[in-house]
């Protein structure tokens, strides 16, 4: 099951999790920490090497993936050079759990430290104090931060927490997301050295640049992620086996941790069928078999269909790691294609160079739709429908170079392509797969310019991004999807 689902789908997804404490039956049980035991946690981890934070954003339908996180994770546990910091919130009242994982022993931290059995993980305070407590109470060399959510939405907001008085909308943005870390990282002077992001769709170039001052290192996809429930354990974030290398070798440096989520990760097909949201949603996978008949049927009606339009979508996976120092430089070259773009704004050559590319580029997050009702698309996801906003940057400014017949553009396009290369420092993609390692937004049609994902106003708009602020990537955007 993909990683993000609409509020309908939260009603079907019900998952009972224990209030205070974790119970894994015959796996380990949750210790309670008083303070003064804290204070023997404190002295042993006073040297580590690296700080892993987990910030487990799961009071929505993925609460049982924050309960599986703390069962694997105590599998690995802490040693004096890693110190393994969690906070979850799952779906159930009075479940937000601090905890210091020790081998077989997910330790609760809240009585130790004051802390609420109960937070909105989509407050930006929640997430600043989370930082906060972890870099002043369990110091290292390195910090990495790993996000889990739902409803990954690009460059439009990160941690959807149901809890939140507007229904879990609207998400944290990412200026504000952005600010939390530059007042946890003392303005740049102490950055987190690695961010991973498991939501989908969150692996943006306008993401990375938004958090390149005050982190060194981002590993996210550009595509959807999948569950276990939709093709297995192997084809997830290995986050347990990149824990496991990382304790077994502390003196890994950050730019070897990033890549090494990358270097585990498995990209793969996935097909998306009739009835999904019915087989996989509300079934889990307990069907019938006629249902799985009507099912195929139907997927294979509707692909055999002349017009490409009413065939269902594909996803092809990816994961990619990237080098935030650089950048400023990729921006700027966005930046100069921009303004070179914006001059030859009334070319024909010119024009038709960018519509071809457009039209043929690598297109991310058509698990969404453009339209309202998601039920209905998610049991017939036809690509009609589908959300067409994300696209490929590397793939986008290629195809523009091979189709511009001005040295200018392509000048311009070879500058973008060669700042690019230096900063992808590690991508998993199918073979086939146009996927390079940062989407960049360029919305189909003026009308999906700015149109949010899951509401009929978004909260805060493109233009509030540092990119959009220090480039006129938005002034080419709304000039050329305006006159198309």
């Amino acid at each position: 099951m993909i990683k993000n689902k609409t509020l309908c789908f939260l009603l079907v997804a019900s998952f009972f999790i224990s209030s205070t404490t974790i119970s894994f039956g015959s796996n380990p049980t949750t210790t309670k920490i008083d303070k003064d035991t804290q204070t023997n946690l404190e002295i042993s981890s006073i040297d580590a090497n690296w700080t892993v934070m987990f910030y487990l954003c799961c009071e929505n339908h993925i609460s049982y993936e924050a309960e599986r996180k703390i069962q694997g994770l105590s599998e690995i546990g802490s040693s004096s050079d890693l110190n393994i910091i969690a906070l979850k919130d799952g779906n159930q009242d009075n479940d937000s759990i601090l905890y210091y994982i020790e081998k077989n022993n997910p330790m609760n931290l809240n009585q130790a430290y004051d802390w609420p059995d109960e937070v909105d993980m989509g407050d930006p305070n929640t997430l600043s104090s989370f930082i906060e407590l972890v870099k002043e109470n369990y110091p290292a060399k390195n910090y990495a931060l790993y996000i889990l959510s739902d409803m990954g939405s690009g460059w439009q907001g990160i941690c959807h927490d149901t809890r939140n008085p507007n229904n879990g909308l609207p998400l944290m943005s990412f200026p504000t997301f952005s600010n939390v870390l530059k007042t946890t990282t003392n303005d740049e002077d102490d950055k987190l050295d690695v961010i991973i992001f498991n939501p989908c769709v969150v692996g943006m170039f306008e993401v990375a640049y938004e958090l390149s001052p005050n982190v060194d290192y981002m590993v996210a996809s550009e595509e959807h992620m999948l569950e276990e429930l939709d093709k297995g354990p192997e084809y997830v974030t290995q986050y347990k086996q990149t824990i496991w290398n990382l304790k077994n070798n502390t003196d890994m440096n950050p730019e070897e941790f990033a890549i090494s989520f990358v270097d585990n990760y498995n990209s793969c097909d996935f097909p998306m069928w009739a009835l999904y949201s019915y087989m996989i949603l509300m079934k889990k996978g307990d069907y019938s078999h006629f249902v799985a008949k009507l099912s195929n049927f139907l997927t294979k009606l509707f692909n055999s269909l002349p017009n490409s339009e009413f065939h269902f979508i594909e996803i092809k996976t990816t994961l990619s790691a990237i080098n935030l120092s650089k950048m400023k430089e990729l921006g700027g070259s966005i930046g100069n294609l921009s303004s070179v773009l914006l001059l030859n704004q009334d070319d024909e050559d010119t024009l038709n160079a960018v519509s071809n590319a457009r039209k043929n580029v690598r297109e991310y997050g058509k698990f969404y739709t453009k339209d309202k009702n998601l039920l209905y698309y998610l049991n017939f996801p036809l690509e009609k429908n589908a959300f067409d906003s994300f696209v490929d940057l590397y793939d986008l400014v290629y195809l523009l170079n091979d189709s511009s017949s001005r040295q200018t553009v392509k000048h311009a396009c070879r500058k973008v392509m060669s700042a690019f290369e230096e900063s992808i420092i590690a991508n998993s993609a199918m073979p086939d797969d146009s996927s390079y390692g940062l989407s960049i937004y360029f919305p189909k049609s003026y009308e999906l310019y700015n149109k949010y994902l899951w509401e009929d106003e978004i909260t805060y708009k493109y233009e509030d991004l540092n990119f959009s602020k220090n480039s006129l990537w938005d002034e080419f955007l709304n000039s050329y999807l305006g006159t198309k």
